[in-house]
């Protein structure tokens, strides 16, 4: 049913449920697997968000908006549907980076090896690449799933996130891997 103002339709499920799709995906079809399935479902519902970001006036282009403006409404989206709190810092020139301490698609209790919130990285990198006209890439550098304090999520262009997931697959820590991108 569409909230009042919105031409979206929306559904509630108890977290449990994004938590336990991931699990069934993994047991099915493998973590590597599950992951690209969930960024493929989370950059598609990112479509549905997008035009929301207006927050109630159609006429308004999210792309256009003044950035305070932009990255308060992103973080009122996701506040507003129980994700969690997100905080917006701009972290090396073209880099930005999106946190949460109490992030829902993460599970503080899991402990896992690398990061999993694998629909929030689709669903980010819809909304960000269309607020830029243009691909955005968005790797998730800190996770509660394996047992860091927030969840952070670093996103730009494709290049520069690729050569940060390549310095941190290296054993680098983020402040190294920005540090190279200089």
């Amino acid at each position: 049913m569409p909230r009042p103002g919105s031409t979206t339709a929306e559904l509630a499920l108890p977290v449990s449920s994004l938590l336990a799709l991931r699990e069934a995906l993994e047991g099915e079809v493998g973590s590597d697997a599950a992951a690209r399935a969930l960024r493929h479902a989370g950059h598609a519902a990112g479509d549905a968000l997008y035009p929301l970001l207006a927050a109630g006036d159609a006429e308004t282009d999210p792309a256009e908006l003044p950035e305070a403006e932009f990255w308060r409404r992103v973080a009122d989206l996701f506040a507003a549907r129980g994700w969690g709190r997100l905080h917006f810092e701009a972290i090396h020139p073209g880099i930005g980076a999106l946190e949460s301490g109490d992030w829902v698609e993460a599970d503080a209790d899991a402990g896992r090896l690398r990061p999993s919130c694998h629909f929030t990285t689709g669903l980010l990198a819809n909304l960000l690449g269309r607020a830029a006209e243009g691909p955005v890439g968005v790797l998730e550098v800190e996770c509660r799933s394996r047992g860091d304090l927030r969840c952070r999520f670093a996103f730009g262009g494709q290049d520069a996130l690729e050569a940060v997931y390549g310095a941190l697959a290296q054993g680098h820590d983020l402040d190294q891997a920005l540090a190279a991108l200089a």
